[in-house]
């Protein structure tokens, strides 16, 4: 950890117990309660997620996921000498991808599977979803157990372990989970890089501040609209450099002119841009040895979004409203209405909170939630898998506002026993009432596989 004039006081300050505006706190339950708790989403979230992932029978009718299956199996790896030697060479390289419309490190990650269990199993295309899909379950699993760790850290277990229940359950999770797309790895690096880079912002440990860009790399290399990202691990430097010691922000005095602060911001910076390119150059080297290919692939991907280019699949976006369209469609089937209502909710009171605490925490998640709205909401193809990235974070919120909810209607007597039962509980049966309804489509053929003319009878 650096020496500085903060780190001993901040240190002191994370440690300190929280009391939110909504009231004084409260004690939550036990570190074994919480444990048995978890334990039972996790299970939850397991079978919700495993239950159908073969639905498709095979179709691979998400073209996405039918993509990276493709690119995966063209990856090889080197199994003689002139092959290592061709590894730095975009045109003769196994490794090569040559394919940049999503980041390598899905890819890569899925073939080294291949790999270890190809003694075992030899798996086709076809047969590779399968592992590819768990993968995916697995990667939103640990979402879930980061939502968690963020939720409880910073606004208490309750609101941690509603978040991890929610998340559980949310149907944009589920449905992501049943493909070996990119979005559950995506959102799971963004929530890691957010646990850590909020934590840096109190202490400025060089350990976390290291660790913040190398988990920031694998999410570009995961996906290149993780970009923006960069803000929250910014602000986090920018925090602990110049901001008083404690859980709110405050610019320290004379910072502007303070040397040391300064430069702990510039080393800081260095420590994680450094630790960033390196691991990038790791998980997607040829980001770098094949940049023609690779801007090229963004170039198209950033025509795509804006309509520049006309796709058949991006038509069914013409006449949309910027903003408005994605809020709806996340809350209508990406959540369902109730959930759906509690997460905009709990992002317009978070901000409000935000506005008045100044809590470091809260400014560090906003600097990613907020510009990621902004940018996507903008583009002109909005489908509903782009607000992943964001949803864990409007999902710690609506846990948030639900307490504080709770915390509000406890003043009232008559009200103390009910409160919870009627909020919290409430949120969760009407959520698992959606999440159960969209479930049932798995225990049924898919559509496409029933029409078809093997099938039918």
């Amino acid at each position: 950890m650096q020496s500085t004039p903060q780190s001993e006081s901040a240190e002191r300050a994370e440690s300190a117990p929280y009391i939110d505006i909504a009231g004084a706190a409260r004690p939550g339950p036990s570190a074994r309660t919480t444990a048995w708790l978890l334990g039972l989403i996790v299970l939850l979230a397991l079978g919700l997620r495993l239950y159908g992932i073969d639905w498709d029978d095979g179709g691979l009718f998400h073209p996405d996921e039918r993509a990276i299956l493709m690119q995966t199996e063209r990856i090889d790896f080197p199994s003689s000498g002139g092959e290592f030697g061709d590894l730095f060479s975009a045109e003769d390289s196994p490794l090569n991808p040559g394919w940049f419309n999503y980041g390598s490190l899905p890819l890569y990650t899925l073939r080294t599977v291949q790999a270890v269990a190809s003694p075992v199993i030899d798996w086709d295309l076809f047969e590779l979803r399968i592992p590819g899909r768990v993968i995916s379950t697995l990667a939103d699993t640990v979402t879930i157990l980061l939502v968690f760790a963020l939720g409880a850290r910073w606004y208490g277990r309750r609101v941690g372990l509603l978040a991890a229940a929610l998340t559980a359950l949310a149907v944009i999770h589920i449905q992501l989970s049943h493909f070996f797309a990119v979005d559950t790895m995506l959102a799971m690096f963004i929530v890691a890089t957010l646990l850590v880079s909020a934590r840096v912002a109190h202490t400025g440990s060089r350990r976390d501040t290291a660790i913040a860009g190398v988990l920031f790399a694998l999410a570009i290399a995961t996906k290149a609209s993780a970009a923006p990202l960069v803000l929250a691990v910014a602000t986090s430097h920018l925090i602990y450099a110049f901001s008083i010691p404690g859980d709110r922000f405050g610019f320290a005095p004379g910072f502007w002119t303070d040397r040391i602060r300064i430069r702990t911001f510039v080393i800081g910076g260095l420590i994680s841009g450094g630790a960033a390119f390196l691991a990038l150059f790791i998980a997607q080297p040829y980001m770098f040895i094949d940049f023609d290919q690779y801007w090229g692939d963004m170039g198209r991907e950033g025509q795509m979004v804006r309509r520049i280019v006309d796709f058949p699949y991006t038509r069914q976006y013409e006449d949309t409203s910027r903003y408005l369209y994605q809020a709806l469609q996340l809350g209508t089937w990406g959540l369902g209405p109730v959930l759906g209502l509690a997460v905009w909710g709990g992002l317009g009171a978070g901000l409000i909170a935000a506005w008045r605490s100044r809590r470091k925490v809260d400014l560090v998640v906003l600097a990613w939630v907020i510009p990621y709205l902004a940018i996507i909401g903008w583009f002109d193809v909005k489908f509903l898998r782009y607000m992943l990235p964001v949803t864990p974070l409007l999902l710690i919120y609506s846990s948030r506002v639900s307490w504080w909810l709770v915390h509000a209607l406890r003043r009232n007597k008559q009200m103390r026993r009910v409160a919870a039962p009627i909020v919290v509980g409430g949120l969760l049966v009407f959520t698992a009432h959606y999440t159960l309804a969209f479930e049932s489509i798995y225990s049924q053929p898919h559509p496409a596989q029933e029409a078809s003319p093997q099938t039918s009878p």
